[in-house]
């Protein structure tokens, strides 16, 4: 039995892009999961008795003592799933198996590009991606999904400075809250990119955390601010899955100093 299988103390935070079939000459083709595969692995969650919870639950995790928090969850280990920039493809491919199941998770959208397109990177990546528009935002959002923020234009935090992260922020932070009428409590960093001005805006605008692209799993005593997450991609067949989740993988793939 691999090491990561024994250790019910740590939880998993899964990263998700598209859910989809790559069109043809697409670029970065791993940032989707095929409809089937991403089935397969919602299914395999609950088959091997994990616990799917929000990111909020996930953070509870962090904070309070692990062995105690585990046994009020009867003892499952913790999976959170999370969807990077709100693509329309999580409302036709994975939003339906999310409700099959009953599971929450978190999509976070890029407010200023809602309804339109990944402008940010469709010229490097040689594909136009339609995002949700508000309608679906608002409606997922009544439909037990969380709705977390994204920035306003999805630029690289550490490029900016001052007012530049204020408006990306917490601009981002108020547009979706008064669109979706709840609170946004978690963050997600462009590109993954950060630096402590990035997180302390971050805090200062009233979230409760924020989700990164390092890899790893989240232990007790973590920065909820610098949360590490297991990333999901097209080449992660049944096996690679199952691995990614029950050894140190992901622990050894982690960058260092962040």
């Amino acid at each position: 039995m691999a090491k990561g299988s024994l250790q019910p103390e740590r939880a998993s935070v899964l990263m998700y892009h598209n859910i989809g079939i790559p069109p043809k000459g697409a670029k970065l083709r791993g940032l989707y999961v095929r409809p089937r595969m991403f089935s397969f692995q919602m299914w395999y969650l609950k088959r091997a008795g994990f616990q799917v919870v929000s990111l909020d639950e996930m953070v509870r995790f962090a904070k309070e003592d692990s062995g105690k928090f585990l046994k009020k969850s009867g003892g499952k280990r913790l999976v959170s799933l999370t969807f990077d920039d709100g693509y329309l493809d999580f409302f036709e491919n994975a939003f339906p198996v999310l409700k099959k199941y009953g599971y929450p998770a978190t999509v976070f959208v890029v407010s200023g590009s809602a309804g339109k397109y990944n402008g940010w990177d469709s010229d490097t990546l040689g594909v136009r991606k339609t995002l949700m528009d508000w309608d679906k935002i608002k409606l997922i959002s009544k439909e037990g999904i969380t709705i977390g923020a994204h920035t306003v234009s999805h630029p690289r935090l550490s490029a900016l400075a001052g007012d530049g992260i204020v408006k990306e922020v917490s601009g981002s932070k108020a547009e979706i809250e008064e669109r979706i009428g709840k609170p946004v409590d978690f963050f997600c960093y462009p590109y993954g990119d950060f630096n402590d001005e990035a997180v302390r805006q971050v805090r200062d605008s009233g979230f409760l955390g924020a989700v990164s692209v390092n890899r790893g799993f989240l232990y007790k005593g973590d920065d909820p601010f610098k949360i590490k997450r297991v990333p999901v991609w097209l080449n992660t067949w049944p096996l690679s899955f199952i691995y990614k989740l029950h050894s140190d993988y992901e622990v050894k793939k982690g960058i260092p100093g962040r």
